[in-house]
Order: C-alpha cells, then sequence, then structure tokens
C-alpha cells in the first residue's frame, strides 16, 4: 500500500502479490476440486439418494395404507351389509315364528272352546235328563196346590204335551 498525497490511501497492485495469490488460488482449485468436491459430490449424492429412498418408501407405505384403509371399510361395508341380512331375516324368522305360536295358541283356544262347549252341552243334556222327574213331579205338586186337588199322572202327562205341541 502507497500512501498517496493527502489524506487517502491508494491501493495499487504488487505485480508478485499477484502473481503469488494467483499460485495460491489455482493450488487451492486444484486441490478443491480434486479432492474435497468429489468427497463432497459423494456425501450430497448419499444424502440425496438416501432422502429420495426414504421418501419412496414413505410414498410407498402410505399408498400401502390407503389401500389396507380402503380394503378395511370394504370389509367393515361388507360386515355391516351382512349383519344387516342376518337382522333382517332374524326379525321375519321371529315375526313368522311368532304368527306360528299365535296361530297355534288361536287353533288351540278355539279347540278349548269347542270342547267347552261340547262338553257344555253334554253336560245341560244330562241334567235335564237328570233333572226331568224331579221337574215333573215338582210342577205336578204345585198344580195340585193351585187347584187344590191331586192331579193325576195321565192328566199332567196330557197337559204337558199340549204345552209341547203349542211350543213347536
Amino acid at each position: 500500500m502507497v500512501l498517496a498525497s493527502g489524506s487517502y490511501f491508494v491501493l495499487t497492485a504488487i505485480p508478485h502479490e499477484i502473481v503469488v495469490g494467483l499460485v495460491v488460488f489455482a493450488v487451492l482449485y486444484v486441490v478443491l476440486s480434486r479432492v474435497f468436491l468429489p468427497r463432497l459430490d459423494a456425501v450430497y449424492t448419499e444424502r440425496h439418494d438416501r432422502i429420495d429412498g426414504t421418501l419412496e418408501r414413505a410414498e410407498q407405505a402410505r399408498a400401502e395404507a390407503g389401500r389396507a384403509d380402503r380394503e378395511y371399510r370394504t370389509r367393515i361395508g361388507e360386515a355391516r351389509e351382512e349383519a344387516a341380512r342376518i337382522r333382517d331375516g332374524a326379525r321375519e324368522e321371529g315375526r313368522r315364528h311368532s304368527e306360528e305360536v299365535l296361530a297355534t295358541a288361536r287353533e288351540e283356544a278355539a279347540q278349548l272352546v269347542a270342547d267347552g262347549r261340547g262338553d257344555l252341552d253334554e253336560e245341560r243334556s244330562r241334567l235335564r235328563t237328570d233333572l226331568q222327574p224331579d221337574i215333573a213331579r215338582l210342577s205336578r205338586d204345585l198344580a195340585g196346590r193351585i187347584l187344590g186337588r191331586q192331579v193325576g199322572e195321565d192328566e199332567y202327562r196330557e197337559t204337558v204335551d199340549s204345552y209341547l205341541a203349542q211350543r213347536a
């Protein structure tokens, strides 16, 4: 550096410094380009490949997860449909079973009512038959009290027969 007149510094190039600087630059360039830069490039390439591989694996995992999710949703949908079919079938079976039980109960009730009516008719006929002589005797006694005399069997039969003839 040279001090110029006044208070300003003037930079001037010294030829041997320029030559030394160029030589050092060339050596440094050769060392960096031949040794250091290939290593940096190899590390960069390896990291880039590792990142790309990781990204590819992540994309594959994402695609696999998407396929698994779609398969899961499909299976869930199928299971729901199957459950709905089973539920509807069970409802239908239950309805049919209820109808069968109800029909059987109605038939049994109708049979019980018919049997009861038949038993009641038989009991009524039996009671009429059993009570007929008592009714005849009591009605003769009552007629005798009302008339004030004894009503005979023949007179009683005539009265009953004429009454039954009038009703028929």
